[in-house]
């Protein structure tokens, strides 16, 4: 690759008239609105003269002009906060957030499969009688923390909602590894 041709990245006269092309519309944008603003401007000195005054051509197509939304418009009506006092904030009904419940809630009925990632078992729960699945995550390198398979097998279960899928209730722990 060691040659005195030419690059291929190099500026050649194309890209320097694109950038020509790109300065000219700049600066016409520019001057367009210059004269926009300067065209406001004279309606609105002409909107505190009396109104005696006839409205030429010009000033009513700046008034259409005032028409037109502005790019940051409130879409919302600005609150009257001497009326309604302090805002309040909304709260929602959400499920609560709490410890974890123990694996000795559930009586284990039998032992259905094993798969890639942990064991699934049939239960009952002991409170409500329900029948569950319950799966046993694998940890096998326990230095490294939670697995991050379990995660995302518990985030997937959580945001699917099919008849064909199990819904994901809760999360349990147990005491050792073992559990």
């Amino acid at each position: 690759m060691a040659g005195g041709g030419k690059s291929r990245w190099a500026d050649d006269e194309e890209d320097a008239a694109l950038e020509a092309q790109r300065i000219r519309d700049k600066e016409e944008k520019k001057r367009a609105k210059a004269e926009k603003q300067r065209k406001l401007e004279a309606a609105q000195h002409q909107s505190q003269t009396p109104p005696s005054t006839i409205p030429t051509a010009a000033s009513v197509t700046v008034n259409d002009d005032n028409e037109r939304p502005s790019k940051r418009r409130r879409l919302s009506p600005q609150p009257d906060d001497s009326k309604n006092g302090p805002a309040k904030l909304l709260r929602f009904p959400a499920p609560e957030w709490g410890p974890c419940r123990h694996v000795d809630n559930f009586e284990k009925l039998n032992h259905i499969e094993e798969g890639s990632y942990g064991w699934v078992s049939r239960a009952k729960e002991l409170a409500t009688g329900e029948v569950v699945a319950l799966k046993k995550l694998k940890m096998e390198n326990v230095n490294d923390g939670f697995p991050v398979t379990g995660l995302r097998e518990i985030q997937t279960l959580m945001a699917s909602k099919h008849t064909n899928i199990v819904t994901l209730r809760e999360v349990v722990m147990g005491d050792k590894m073992d559990e």
